[in-house]
């Protein structure tokens, strides 16, 4: 994972915010920079324009100029509507701020693309270069928008900005009916110049973003997309992230779109959660996070009050919030009392509460139900669920719905809870109720079940942002060399674990031995062993028939040994061994993990936790987690594990040392980080996991470092 960009230059990020910000645009080509005018002007952009082309006299009533060497000054910000050729023939750093090149036909496609991608990044000098195979970017904050799609201005100025890239997908944002607040909505194409680090490390620093949304299909660098994102990270400003190629499909289409490589969906999965990324599965939830992001203050915990006036909507609530992890605590005895006293004698006083129908539009009846509710039940948000009539029925069965909304927003003045109006459907929240719900202090999510994920996603990201108080920022991955994985050097399995036992992991008091000897060997122990035997070329021993378990005394280790050279003259006839390993067997354990730490190109050191043994392929039961690692991280890992119930004390089981397991863990990532330049594989299988107090042996190790170490 060599990272080979650096930090936005400060020519480069002067550039970048001249063409955020441009005072003056140049629009180059025919009747795609013909839209772009109409869509910029029809945007509000007062400021200067430019229509170049070397055949029209003129392009939506501006006169055209036939060359960039005929304009009277730098424009701040270009549009190159022009074919991929001449993009480049055209010398696109010449004179200019920043520019979007909206032509495709580069690298996505191979080929003569990959050399058209190659000359028009080494043209583009310091010009902050958007694309290509792009479409461009929309500007809420000044307005200086190349997009060739109408969309509908004042979104802005000050909220969330979008990277996507996807032109497509980045059509659909500001046409969202979410009320979304934007500030920049980037379609960042093949990034050749730019990429998603240089937006977010420049986006984070803007005082008009709330929020940076990401539409990812792939990270072209993954160092430098880390520490732009710490970056932002420090700041203060959320980062949430939509990302499409996770299925098998997908991925390849997605590589085959952008010719961004889209990597394993764990690591993907792995990097977002260290970096503190708000992970959206659908464009629903993105867009709702991003208004939630740049909408609301960070809540204290998760702890959420659900009001309606129908039974039906509360389990709905219920369920949707109790299988995103939000928490619905029960009113106290003092809550109970004061709004039992408020209902009608048949209501039950519970959270989600049901205000009953009988309360519907009930303004001064709800209002000091819902305070009692909220300024003393300790709750950190607060829903109420409410489907507005379609508009053709006409203003009276509106006002009942912006009554109760009118209460709780009276209600949860004052307090830090943050209150919000949920539909059911999301289609049935109208803009009119958006904003009215806006303008009261409430926040509009629309569909229950997105509303729900929604605020514990914003929930979890609140106890990070604590957390980073305490433990400091995370450290990103760090960038490895290129090694070939087909010139490894396998180590044994007795210098496996002596170089692993000397950063910690516990393994096996073992003896090696020869076949002459190996009676003797496993005499010396108390009780029965196992014997394998050592050869670097013997990587899976138990496929060869190279392990015995359970041997008892001199003799049975003999005939062992001859067992062993008998299936191994079967299995690999041209492979002699005369070296074994003796070891006690490990018996009483618990359960057992495989470990792993495997280098990938884009991700760095990985290291994989997996249940051991036949659990691991039947339940595709592992934890991926990028190296470096926190203890805090291992612990959190194992208990991810589907079968971790099975280590700590299920159905009457001892439970296994889990302190003991981390302290292995954290032993091999040590061991793989401080050999990284060499390390291509290592994995410690089984792990077995003894009860409490006992601790965690190594059974079996196997590295594979760079050849000629």
């Amino acid at each position: 994972m060599p990272s080979e960009l650096q930090p936005l230059s400060a020519a480069r990020q002067a550039n970048l915010r001249r063409l955020l910000n441009p005072r003056h645009i140049a629009f180059i080509g025919g009747e795609s920079a013909g839209m772009a005018i109409r869509v910029c002007r029809e945007a509000g952009y007062r400021s200067e324009i430019f229509a170049l082309h070397p055949k029209r006299r003129e392009i939506e009533g501006i006169a055209c100029l036939p060359s960039i060497a005929d304009l009277p000054l730098a424009p701040d910000a270009c549009f190159l509507g022009i074919p991929a050729d001449a993009t480049i023939e055209g010398d696109p750093g010449h004179r200019r701020g920043g520019a979007v090149c909206y032509a495709s036909g580069f690298a996505e496609i191979g080929g003569v693309g990959r050399q058209r991608h190659d000359a028009l990044v080494a043209a583009s000098g310091d010009l902050a270069l958007v694309g290509p195979n792009c479409f461009g970017l929309v500007n809420y904050v000044n307005n200086g928008s190349m997009w060739l799609a109408a969309y509908l201005p004042g979104a802005g100025p000050r909220g969330a900005a979008i990277v996507g890239q996807s032109g497509n997908v980045c059509i659909h944002f500001p046409m969202n009916q979410r009320d979304v607040p934007f500030s920049y909505i980037i379609s960042a194409g093949n990034q050749a110049v730019l990429g998603f680090e240089d937006y977010i490390e420049y986006l984070a620093g803007d005082p008009n973003v709330t929020a940076i949304g990401l539409f990812l299909e792939g990270i072209r660098d993954v160092p430098a997309f880390s520490r732009a994102c710490l970056t932002a990270l420090e700041r203060g400003i959320p980062v949430i992230a939509c990302r499409a190629g996770v299925s098998d499909l997908g991925a390849r289409l997605a590589a085959s779109h952008t010719s961004s490589l889209a990597g394993s969906n764990e690591l993907y999965d792995a990097l977002l959660e260290r970096l503190g990324i708000l992970s959206a599965p659908t464009v629903a939830r993105f867009l709702e996070l991003l208004k939630l992001a740049s909408r609301a203050p960070l809540p204290g915990g998760r702890r959420l009050a659900v009001f309606s006036s129908s039974g039906g909507d509360n389990g709905m609530a219920a369920d949707y919030a109790s299988a995103a992890g939000l928490d619905l605590p029960q009113p106290n005895e003092s809550q109970r009392s004061a709004i039992k006293a408020m209902l009608p004698d048949y209501a039950q006083v519970s959270n989600p509460l049901d205000f009953t129908a009988g309360y519907w539009g009930a303004e001064e009846r709800l209002t000091p139900m819902f305070r009692t509710m909220l300024q003393e039940g300790g709750y950190d948000l607060a829903l109420i669920v409410l489907d507005h009539p379609r508009m053709e029925l006409g203003p009276e069965p509106r006002k009942p719905l912006e009554a109760m909304v009118r209460a709780l927003g009276a209600a949860a003045r004052g307090t830090k809870v943050i209150v919000g109006l949920a539909s059911v459907d999301a289609l049935s929240m109208p803009e009119s109720m958006r904003r009215y719900a806006l303008d009261h202090g409430l926040m509009p999510l629309q569909g229950l079940d997105d509303a729900c994920a929604v605020l514990a996603r914003w929930a979890a990201y609140a106890a990070f942002r604590r957390k980073l108080e305490h433990e400091g920022p995370p450290a990103p991955p760090a960038a490895l060399a290129t090694l070939d994985p087909q010139k490894g050097r396998l180590l044994d399995e007795w210098e496996s674990k002596t170089r692993l036992a000397a950063f910690g992991l516990p393994v096996p008091a073992g003896v090696v031995t020869d076949a002459a000897e190996i009676g003797q060997a496993a005499g010396g122990f108390d009780g029965p062993v196992a014997i394998k035997a050592l050869s670097a070329a013997l990587p899976h021993k138990t496929e060869a028939g190279a392990v015995m378990l359970g041997i008892l005394g001199p003799s049975a280790a003999g005939e062992a040994a001859r067992r062993i050279g008998a299936n191994l003259a079967a299995h690999k006839p041209d492979l002699r061994i005369d070296r074994f390993l003796v070891e006690p067997m490990v018996e009483g354990a618990v359960g057992e993990l495989l470990v792993g730490v495997k280098r990938d190109p884009q991700f760095g050191l990985v290291l994989v936790i997996a249940a051991g043994g036949i659990l691991v392929e039947l339940l595709r039961d592992s934890v991926s987690l990028l190296l470096p690692v926190t203890e805090g991280e291992v612990e959190a890992a194992l208990r991810r594990l589907k079968s971790f119930a099975l280590f700590d004390g299920f159905r009457g089981r001892p439970r296994a040392d889990l302190p003991a397991a981390i302290t292995a863990i954290l032993a091999i990532a040590r061991y793989a980080e401080a050999n990284r330049e060499l390390l291509l594989e290592l994995d410690v299988n089984p792990l077995m996991l003894l009860p409490e107090g006992r601790g965690a042996l190594a059974v079996d190790a196997l590295i594979v470092e760079a050849a000629g170490s």
